[in-house]
């Protein structure tokens, strides 16, 4: 199970620096984020990995550095909405999907199988109810299109999304009925509103072909004491509703700064017989710290993962 790490975490970092970046600090496995931008702190930032400013000789590029260093590409991150409402909106953000699809294919190194493409569906706690017939037709076709690539299409469940617990995950999965649809199962959604690793991993781990991690913490609001020095300054909050119907405010953490028992995590995975990369991902939360610096935050977080790894007794490989 390789250490990996996912580009998300590094919105600004162009590919010609994070591949040998990541790969020096002792990564093995990077999933790459092809998405336009991100929102950090209230502002737009675009992507510098963002798929339409990846030229064929950038491709090439990507791929070459993969197999040189004999890196494992994962998965591609690709994230679009799946139940926007306007018909433009949805037919960009479908065709954007099918390209990065394609992408999957064309970046594969030679000798491995092909990176899953990774997509939440954005939306909010009910939606997929209130668009049930809207997202299993999207979500069918893509999956498809996955199909006849060879690529699988993973959904990640996100706190306070459409897709936020662990039975809407299981139902996306068994009412789509394909098997090239599967999920990207970040843990970290699930631990900030008080579900277990122990639930949610048996449960959602055969389900999956990617996961990522972060490190969190969380608390109930209505426990009473809600001081500002429980949070970590100049990283961003998040507010949402555990299953149990308390109200929960939350942070995305970098490694080691919140509450995460990894090997924990790493040994219920590994009784899944899960044996992908795992990835870390840096939220858009801990990007928003002034003066962030991805690769130098990077190191700290191969730190954290690789004394995991060893405490869990899981190999790298």
């Amino acid at each position: 199970m390789r250490i990996g790490y996912n580009t998300w975490s590094m919105a600004t970092v162009p590919f010609e620096e994070f591949i040998p970046g990541l790969a020096e600090i002792g990564f093995r496995a990077i999933a790459i984020s092809v998405v336009p931008g991100y929102t950090i702190g209230g502002k737009y930032v675009d992507n510098a990995a963002a798929i339409d400013r990846l030229t064929r000789d950038d491709r090439a590029a990507i791929k070459r550095a993969f197999e040189e260093r004999d890196l494992e590409l994962p998965s591609i991150i690709g994230n679009q909405s799946l139940v926007e409402e306007d018909p433009r909106r949805n037919a960009a953000a479908m065709q954007r999907l099918r390209d990065t699809i394609d992408l999957c294919v064309e970046l594969c190194p030679g000798g491995q199988a092909l990176p899953t493409l990774n997509t939440g569906i954005a939306g909010h706690t009910g939606e997929l109810e209130q668009k049930r017939e809207m997202v299993l037709d999207r979500l069918g076709e893509l999956a498809g299109y996955a199909q006849q690539r060879g690529v699988a299409l993973c959904i990640e469940p996100h706190v306070g999304g459409a897709i936020d617990t662990i039975e809407r995950a299981e139902y996306i999965v068994h009412a789509v009925n394909n098997p090239a649809l599967r999920l990207d199962f970040d843990v970290s959604h699930f631990e900030v509103v008080g579900i277990p690793t122990q639930e949610s991993v048996p449960r959602l781990m055969p389900l999956a072909s990617a996961a990522e991690i972060k490190d969190q913490h969380f608390r109930y609001c209505d426990d009473g004491d809600l001081s500002p020095d429980w949070l970590v300054q100049g990283n961003g909050v998040g507010r949402a509703t555990a299953p149990n119907g308390r109200p929960v405010e939350f942070q995305f953490l970098l490694g080691g700064e919140g509450t995460f028992d990894l090997p924990a995590y790493l040994r219920l995975v590994q009784a899944q017989e899960f044996d992908k990369p795992v990835a870390f991902e840096a939220s858009v939360q801990c990007q928003a710290r002034p003066g962030y610096d991805a690769l130098k935050e990077a190191r700290g977080i191969f730190n954290w993962m690789q004394s995991g790894w060893r405490q869990a007794g899981v190999s790298e490989d």
